[in-house]
């Protein structure tokens, strides 16, 4: 028999105990994932998944049926996630087989393959995996916010006359000062918005004096605005540039003034609002306060898209377009991040021409009504909670012409409707739709 000599003895005996240390530590390395928390807010849907440590993930996506695959390495756990509603985006999660038996495989059947992104958030009580779809209709500020609870029943329109003061903006040929021009369009748009029930304008400046474009967006904030509109007069270095335009916030912007909010605990709670008290239980939690403010953020970013086409498409009727689809910058006034913000330029004021239109009144009334039509017909269909157009029942029904790449289960999100009431009212047998097919939507 083989004996082990007495000085080998403490080295075996020490592999064994690094064997042992290296099997416990390939037994911690797997993840746990303890459940799997399922919501359809208005902005899309999302899950979180709650995992006992960070984990590696990759995913991708398959179609007939609509699915969305996830694997989590070195994982283990289950899902069984069943929708109650046949409008929710998510409407089931399971487990299927993964590449490797030591991974885990989630697959979520979703209505409609939307744009989507999987990202690692810390929590107080661990990591979680957040899996986040992307409505791409524009969806209410309030209900993100939770201000519907505090809010005026008038919808507020922030009304913001560009320059003013020791800042005369652009001069025309004829020596017209850009300040004076914007003061007195936004004032004309004040009046036809506060004739109208359940609107109602407030100013940033009623004078001529000067206010910091920072401090503008915070101005607008302050009165619970629902929208900021900034009025301009574009100028060029010869006279022939003419044409209105529509301006919203670039993206790099947008979110390099996330980042510094972020940093601001301050302003988050005042962004925040009714949702403030969630942050709160969350410990001042990073990753919660990120997820929420970038909702907020997204919820502002597409109603100012939509109400921006609303104005240019009313604009094009009174005004030639210098640039015929919304546009694009890095301006102070526009980085509210929870008020959808937009700049109109009204025309060039460095154009004879347009110069002598924007001094007469006739002429400003009709850019004023112009932008006023936009406004209602934009928030007719997307009036914010709590408002009084929100209530009102509307008799008119709604015709909607199908775009390019919409469905059923987008036109009833963005109408806050059913596809199965859709499909009743249009006599609809199958889910498939055709550009340019006309729909009715009931209102009410």
């Amino acid at each position: 028999m083989f004996k082990i000599q007495a000085f080998m003895k403490p080295l075996l005996l020490s592999l064994l105990l690094l064997n042992g240390a290296l099997f416990s530590f390939d037994t911690y390395a797997e993840t746990t994932i303890q459940r799997v928390q399922i919501s359809n807010p208005d902005s899309g849907a999302q899950a979180m998944i709650k995992l006992t440590k960070a984990a590696k993930v990759s995913h991708f996506t398959l179609k007939n049926p609509n699915r969305v695959v996830v694997d989590i390495r070195d994982a283990k756990g289950t899902a069984d996630y069943q929708a109650k509603s046949a409008d929710d985006l998510i409407q089931r999660v399971r487990n299927s087989k993964p590449k490797t038996s030591n991974d885990t495989r989630f697959v979520f059947e979703v209505a409609e393959l939307l744009d989507y992104e999987v990202t690692t958030v810390t929590h107080k009580d661990g990591p979680y995996l957040l899996l986040k779809f992307d409505d791409p209709q524009p969806q209410s500020l309030t209900m993100i916010t939770g201000r519907q609870s505090q809010r005026d029943d008038d919808i507020i329109i922030a009304l913001d006359a560009g320059h003013g003061g020791r800042d005369p903006g652009s001069i025309g040929p004829k020596g017209t000062y850009e300040k004076h021009i914007t003061l007195a369009i936004a004032k004309k748009l004040q009046k036809r918005i506060n004739a109208e029930k359940g609107m109602r304008a407030v100013l940033t400046r009623e004078g001529d004096y000067y206010i910091s474009p920072s401090q503008r967006p915070l101005m607008a904030r302050e009165k619970k605005a629902d929208l900021l509109i900034s009025i301009h007069a574009d100028a060029f270095h010869t006279p022939q540039p003419r044409g209105a335009s529509v301006w919203t916030i670039n993206e790099r912007r947008s979110n390099t003034e996330f980042a510094r909010l972020l940093e601001n605990k301050s302003r988050q709670s005042e962004l925040l609002s009714g949702a403030s008290t969630v942050i709160a239980q969350s410990d001042d939690d990073l990753g919660f306060v990120r997820t929420i403010l970038d909702m907020t953020k997204e919820g502002a970013r597409k109603s100012s898209y939509e109400a921006s086409d609303y104005i240019i498409k009313e604009l094009k009727k009174v005004t030639q377009m210098h640039k015929k689809d919304r546009q694009y910058a890095s301006l102070a006034v526009l980085t509210a991040q929870d008020i959808p913000s937009i700049l109109v330029e009204v025309g060039f004021i460095s154009n004879p021409m347009e110069e002598k239109n924007l001094n007469w009144s006739k002429y400003r009334q009709r850019l004023a009504d112009a932008i006023f039509i936009g406004l209602e017909k934009y928030f007719k269909i997307y009036p914010p909670n709590g408002t009084l157009w929100s209530r009102l029942e509307q008799k008119t029904d709604i015709q909607h012409v199908v775009k390019s790449g919409e469905s059923l289960f987008k036109i009833a999100r963005r109408y806050d409707t059913s596809i199965e009431h859709i499909k009743r009212v249009n006599n609809l047998t199958e889910n498939s739709l055709t550009v340019n097919q006309k729909l009715v939507i009931p209102r009410g």
